[in-house]
């Protein structure tokens, strides 16, 4: 009877491991199947996400005007939360400013709007609470509304994260500071609108914020203009910034604002062209980096983030179209999986510029005074991991997402990259990567926020009464009715004779 009894208890352990091991196999199928849906999932490419909410008209102040969102994955939140990691450890909660790059105190209007992008994607996803959320914005706007201004025009090119004073590249102090980036502005006035558009709570600040700056010498001729002091002569120069890319992200930023922006809006314009690389005509900028001083760069993320904020277009489509094609045709044709971009380094030059092409030459690296760099050649995790969220049915996605989903440090945020060389991970963290992966993943929460917020409330630059109040004279706003100040502003660029770009 014992040998029975034992004999059905070994049967009905082995019933049970069998059937536990079916039940693993089921739930483990499932969520690979999951993933493989994941990113295989139907293109929003044609069109900007048809599943995108519809602005409502607000029924009370400060409602927000999105609809309703869209679903996302638990992969989706996964590798948000690995991003906010790097906003978590470099947030300065005195300033409300975040470090450009991991533990380095010290922070651009580029990587401050980034720095904005990822706190209001982190409370719209979820990462963090109503109360963190207002704490941050609060004390960043406070900064922003304080900060000293270069030659009282505009924000410096770089701020101490720590104290909000106005630095050189090196961090080092500079009280007189060194100069403006219009693009840089454009990236936080972006997310300025964003986030009045999310938290109309805080539209009045941002509006404040960005009256305090002169456009007189930023915007001039349907282009935008930088600010540069000559460290040796302390000279202010005026140069022409943005090349075919960046300037379009750029420029439509401001054109939204009611300012002339006629040659930088468009893609279309004086200064592109195009060449054949793998037989997909590729546009590029033709100014000639031998006269002007900066480079025609062709590269990924200019064409991601317009995306991510103002939407697909005629315009952009087919360009970023074959940029998503001609870099799935290189690997196909060497095995090597691209998807190229600027990034930070982990070694010196500290940064390098990753490109299809540049200067004449498809598939370089260079540094921004254009020393080779091809041993640095890289896939850039932001680049491969925004193109595989927005062309989800193309087999080429799950490539790059399966040679970059472990590019991470699970206390720290994403890599910059991974190098080409075999030199390993490129370990740079930084505030764009992770912010450009945050903004990918409320993209596909809410679609392009800008297009959204365009049929809800603008900004004030359409309000006669803020443009021509008497504090805000001379500040060249569009549409001002006053048009002394702005003539004398012209005569100041025109004398100033942009040379180049930044």
């Amino acid at each position: 009877m014992e040998e029975k009894n034992t004999s059905k208890q070994k049967e009905g352990r082995e019933r049970f491991v069998e059937f536990f091991f079916v039940l693993l196999t089921i739930f483990l199928g499932s969520l690979i199947a999951g993933a493989v849906i994941y990113w295989s999932a139907p293109d929003t490419a044609d069109v900007d996400r048809p599943d995108a909410p519809v602005c409502k008209e607000r029924k009370y102040p400060g409602q927000t005007c999105i609809g309703e969102a869209a679903s996302l994955c638990p992969v989706d939140l996964e590798i948000a939360r690995i991003a906010w990691k790097y906003f978590e450890n470099n947030y300065n909660k005195k300033t409300g400013l975040v470090n450009s790059a991991d533990r380095y105190p010290s922070t651009t209007m580029w990587d401050t709007g980034s720095a904005l992008a990822a706190t209001v994607s982190a409370y719209e996803l979820g990462l963090i609470d109503e109360k963190s959320f207002d704490e941050r914005v609060v004390s960043l706007m406070s900064t922003l509304s304080e900060i000293k201004l270069f030659n009282d025009e505009a924000p410096n090119k770089a701020y101490n994260t720590m104290t909000g004073e106005m630095v050189d590249y090196n961090n080092k102090p500079s009280p007189d500071g060194i100069g403006v980036s219009t693009l840089d502005l454009a990236r936080l006035v972006s997310w300025l609108q964003a986030l009045s558009c999310l938290h109309p709570r805080y539209a009045h600040v941002a509006e404040q914020i960005i009256l305090r700056w002169k456009f007189c010498r930023l915007i001039n001729n349907g282009q935008m203009y930088g600010l540069m002091r000559d460290p040796v002569t302390k000279e202010i120069k005026v140069l022409q910034e943005g090349r075919l890319g960046y300037e379009q992200y750029a420029g439509k930023l401001f054109a939204k604002l009611g300012f002339d922006l006629s040659v930088s809006k468009t893609y279309r314009n004086k200064y592109a062209t195009e060449l054949k690389i793998y037989d997909l005509p590729i546009v590029y900028d033709v100014r000639d980096p031998r006269k002007l001083g900066a480079y025609n760069y062709v590269v990924s993320e200019s064409y991601v983030m317009d995306v991510l904020e103002h939407g697909w277009d005629k315009e952009n489509k087919p360009l970023f179209d074959n940029l998503f094609k001609v870099q799935k045709q290189r690997w196909q044709k060497t095995g090597i999986v691209t998807a190229v971009s600027e990034d930070n380094v982990d070694r010196e030059p500290w940064f390098v510029y990753n490109t299809i092409f540049v200067a004449g030459t498809p598939w370089t690296a260079i540094t921004d005074t254009g020393k080779d760099m091809e041993h640095m050649k890289s896939l850039s995790v932001k680049a491969a991991l925004t193109m595989a969220s927005l062309y989800k049915n193309d087999e080429y996605s799950n490539v790059l997402y399966d040679a970059t989903k472990n590019a991470y440090d699970p206390d720290r945020g994403w890599y910059s990259g991974i190098y080409e060389s075999g030199m390993g991970y490129n370990k740079a963290i930084t505030a764009n990567t992770n912010g450009v992966i945050l903004s990918s993943i409320l993209y596909k929460k809410y679609g392009a926020l800008l297009n959204i917020c365009e049929h809800c409330e603008r900004f004030f630059f359409h309000r006669p009464d803020i443009i021509n109040s008497p504090e805000n004279k001379g500040k060249c706003l569009p549409g001002q009715a006053d048009c002394r100040e702005y003539r004398e502003c012209r005569e100041m660029v025109d004398r100033s004779s942009p040379k180049g770009g930044e």
